[in-house]
């Protein structure tokens, strides 16, 4: 169970570069906006993030609800407007993708 959580990790981690490399791949565009990565990227995220709480919890190591709801949370607003983005190819779900994706990672290591 400590290896699958271990690749929960890994592939959690991947979705985020993933995210995080894309879009500042796309910066060098004069009018970036949302790419077909970002909600694949976001996707694997959350289903990543549900399985590392749930191998968490399957070996009793603790868990912290609330920080876990705000990461969830996180996770599914950068997911919509990813999607939203891609539908509309506006700018602002660009920056918002890449400034609520740095959120989520400042929730994972600030909180405590």
């Amino acid at each position: 169970m400590e290896i699958l959580r271990y690749v929960f990790l890994v592939f959690h981690l991947f979705g985020f570069a993933a995210i995080m490399g894309g879009l500042f791949y796309q910066l060098r565009e004069k009018n970036p906006v949302a790419g077909s990565y970002m909600p694949i990227s976001a996707v694997i995220q959350l289903v990543t993030g549900v399985g590392l709480i749930w191998t968490r919890t399957s070996l009793d190591l603790p868990v912290d609800n609330a920080k876990m709801g705000v990461k969830l949370s996180l996770d599914v607003l950068v997911a919509v407007v990813a999607l939203m983005g891609i539908r509309n190819k506006q700018q602002w779900a660009f920056y918002a993708v890449g400034t609520l994706s740095a959120a989520a990672v400042v929730v994972a290591v600030a909180w405590k």
